[in-house]
């Protein structure tokens, strides 16, 4: 878990070093666009591949100890490239027909979107593949690599050409594409003796696919559902607020997103290769165990986290900001809540994958997508930007109530009140601490001071996250206990 742990926090560090730049080096219109592409990728991603992967993540243990991983990849990247021509005729037929009219050139929309869904797929398939099959130490170089390969391709390019969205993410394509295909080589190359196995079986079957499609269909209608409640309003305020709200509602966001998913990352990667071999049994329960295992190790940690991004977002804003983006510090606080309540929805969730009844997850994400778009709407023609983080975490608190509501009826859930009330008081005395050192360490753009102030909250930080996980490592004997494939 160390390993897991200190690579997941270099790339964090070069996650916060990406915003950085970005917003140093981009105007907000710029960011803006940036914005859009990413919504736009993540649409298709979430609804045609994000069910496909989750299964193949549920089925990878059993695939490998058959000889079957070959075999089933291959048919992945078919898939892969039918997904992409479905999304450049669905681009078509929206900027041809005057249903959407992007500010963006059409071609370099087409290229971003369909090189984005490609190499980033291939990517995040095979690098997060060599974690879940116990190559940790190659899952952290990869992963360290394409952060850092990606900023440094994208800094140069927009150096040499021009300070714009377009060439920005191609670099970042270019960076997952280059690492990617080192780590696909690795991956098939870790797989290939068990995948001599049985090689001349029937992979493929009716049953099998119907078996696929029942798992993911229901994955495919939630997740689109969450991208309508959780970036769909990117086109509301590209509309009617213009890129430069955008630009800087996206950017305050992404300070609390970017943190929340960095502390999502670390504890998926450390804990969920042990939640899908322990639900790959069968029985309901390990399946029940394994949940609550996984949901005792995050939930109260992300209690911890959110209370961090809340107390620093002054200072946050300043540190990983460009000064064009200074206004963006008021986005921070409702980022941090959406994101929580989103990630801790996730948790839950994992309950309908333990249990493969994914349709589960239908009903809070329809109602949390039904209220956030008009939520969303309305709050915005009254507050503005603000309105929208404040419609974003309405509809993802009301998605995660009714996840927690529907789940409780297919699993008995165990909530951990002690370690819940222990991550107040912690979060609370975060609090504390940041108002003395504003009054002790305050200065008008010293960042020596800031990196004071934002070291001793963070020391405390770590000592409190310590505080909380060392009896949940202790139990699962994580640092002692190999996973067995």
């Amino acid at each position: 878990m160390l390993m897991l742990a200190i690579g997941r926090v270099i790339q964090f560090v070069l996650l916060l070093l990406t915003l950085r730049l970005a917003t140093s080096l981009l105007s907000p219109a710029e960011m803006g666009k940036i914005s859009i592409v990413t919504a736009t990728v993540a649409f298709f991603a979430l609804l045609l591949l994000n069910p496909v992967g989750m299964f193949m993540n549920r089925r990878l243990h059993s695939w490998e100890l058959r000889g079957q991983i070959i075999r089933y990849f291959t048919y992945f990247w078919l898939y892969l490239l039918i997904v992409g021509a479905i999304s450049l005729l669905a681009l078509v037929v929206l900027t041809e027909f005057k249903i959407w009219s992007p500010n963006m050139d059409i071609y370099w929309l087409e290229i971003l979107v369909l090189g984005s869904l490609i190499f980033g797929t291939l990517n995040q398939v095979v690098i997060p593949g060599l974690n879940l099959l116990g190559y940790r130490g190659w899952f952290t170089v990869l992963t360290i690599a394409t952060s850092a390969a990606s900023l440094i391709i994208a800094v140069v390019l927009v150096q040499t050409f021009s300070r714009n969205a377009e060439y920005w993410l191609t670099g970042i394509l270019l960076g997952q594409l280059i690492v990617g295909i080192v780590g696909k080589k690795i991956f098939f190359n870790k797989i290939k003796i068990s995948s001599k196995k049985n090689k001349n079986d029937t992979v493929l079957s009716k049953n099998k696919i119907r078996y696929l499609f029942t798992f993911a269909w229901p994955v495919a209608i939630a997740v689109s559902l969450g991208w309508v409640q959780s970036q769909g309003y990117r086109y509301l305020m590209e509309e009617q607020l213009g890129l430069v709200s955008l630009g800087l509602f996206v950017a305050g966001y992404g300070i609390s997103a970017g943190l929340v998913a960095g502390f999502e990352s670390i504890f998926s990667t450390c804990f969920q290769p042990r939640f899908y071999e322990r639900i790959s049994h069968g029985c309901i329960s390990d399946q029940s165990l394994a949940w609550h295992e996984y949901a005792q190790a995050i939930l109260p940690s992300l209690l911890l986290v959110t209370s961090l991004v809340i107390t620093t977002a002054p200072e946050l804003t300043q540190l990983l900001l460009g000064p064009a983006y200074r206004e963006s510090a008021q986005f921070v606080v409702w980022g941090s809540l959406a994101e929580s309540a989103r990630i801790a929805t996730t948790v839950f969730g994992m309950v309908a994958h333990a249990r493969m009844n994914t349709r589960l997850l239908l009903w809070p994400n329809l109602v949390g997508a039904a209220t956030s778009v008009p939520l969303i709407w309305c709050l915005m023609l009254f507050y503005g930007a603000s309105g929208v983080g404040l419609g974003l975490m309405f509809s993802a608190s009301i998605c995660f109530l009714l996840t927690v509501r529907i789940i409780s009826n297919n699993l008995i859930l165990v909530f951990f009140w002690r370690d819940f009330i222990k991550s107040l008081v912690m979060g609370g005395s975060l609090f504390t601490v940041m108002l003395v050192l504003r009054k002790i360490l305050s200065g008008n753009d010293n960042y020596f001071l800031l990196l004071m102030q934002l070291s001793i909250i963070g020391a405390c930080f770590l000592l409190f996250q310590y505080l909380i996980l060392r009896p949940v490592l202790q139990r699962l004997d994580f640092f002692y206990r190999p996973l067995s494939n």
